[in-house]
């Protein structure tokens, strides 16, 4: 399993684990295969904000702004900081408020599902789900930039899992692993 740069920081006890990474990382998906692995709750942060506002997260960007969208994570992430046995996976730019991730902190271990910028695009290419960056013919360097800028940002997670050509369910496998282990330790 892959570190950040200054290492794996455990938590004292694991009672969530959120899934930090760039779109297209893999963060709903592994995030839901180690919720069943774990027989706990998953929960996607862009899908519960547009259930709860019955619009897209597009819709919601463009009719209300960024700022309101960050405040919709804030309020959700708020709710779940008290939350036991959750998978959470928000969105991309989620940790943009690092503040956030500091909130939640107590109980959670993040892990930052890092992937290159040719496999974002290779898998954007491949995703069902409507994405701003599809649109553009050349998205490599927008998301060049987006990550150099987050980078610093995913690093504050506890530890980084590599993603590129990886199966989905051995990365949530991996992360099992982890939190029972951890999770034995704690009793």
């Amino acid at each position: 399993m892959g570190q950040p740069q200054n290492g794996y920081r455990p938590t004292r006890s694991i009672e969530r684990v959120v899934l930090l990474g760039y779109m297209c990382s893999g963060k709903s998906t592994v995030g839901s295969a180690l919720a069943r692995r774990l027989d706990w709750r998953f929960l996607d942060f862009d899908v519960e904000i547009e259930r709860r506002e019955d619009r897209s997260i597009a819709a919601i960007i463009e009719e209300r702004g960024e700022t309101h969208f960050r405040s919709l994570e804030a309020a959700l992430s708020r709710e779940i900081a008290q939350e036991a046995e959750l998978v959470v996976s928000p969105g991309g730019g989620w940790i943009t408020q690092p503040e956030l991730l500091e909130a939640i902190r107590p109980g959670t271990l993040s892990a930052w599902l890092r992937v290159s910028v040719e496999e974002t695009v290779r898998r954007l290419r491949e995703d069902s789900i409507d994405r701003p960056l599809k649109e553009m013919s050349a998205p490599e360097e927008k998301i060049t930039q987006m990550l150099e800028e987050r980078e610093p940002l995913y690093r504050l997670a506890d530890l980084m899992i590599p993603t590129d050509q990886r199966d989905p369910e051995a990365i949530a496998f991996e992360l099992e692993t982890l939190v029972r282990y951890r999770l034995s330790a704690q009793r």
